[in-house]
């Protein structure tokens, strides 16, 4: 887990594994390859409005935030090998394992890195 990263939606604090995707290797491989963790995990990535499922052998979530932390996008269950729609307002992407949401358009999805 990433230095004190905590994620909160509508003012609740989210209980995940949280990774701030940062270098190039961990932006590029994101989930692929990897075993579908038991826990809960988010994955964090800065200015990337689209991403793929490619080698991604499990479904997970993915939400786009704009720069004020607003949910602008939500695609659920996404399938191995496929190409998500570009979001290109999107500041933050989130790719999300083993955590439900309630999520709608127009809510904020706080992250924290401290």
């Amino acid at each position: 887990m990433n230095k004190n990263i905590k994620i909160f939606l509508n003012d609740k604090e989210i209980i995940a594994d949280i990774f701030l995707q940062e270098s190039f290797l961990k932006r590029f491989l994101g989930l692929m390859f990897q075993c579908r963790p038991k826990s809960k995990k988010i994955l964090i990535f800065k200015n990337a409005p689209w991403i793929h499922s490619f080698f991604c052998f499990f479904k997970f979530d993915v939400v786009f935030l704009d720069s004020n932390y607003n949910v602008i996008a939500y695609k659920n269950n996404i399938p191995p090998f496929l190409i998500l729609k570009p979001v290109f307002d999107s500041k933050y992407t989130l790719e999300i394992v083993n955590c439900c949401f309630d999520i709608e358009i127009g809510d904020k999805m706080i992250i924290n890195e401290h």
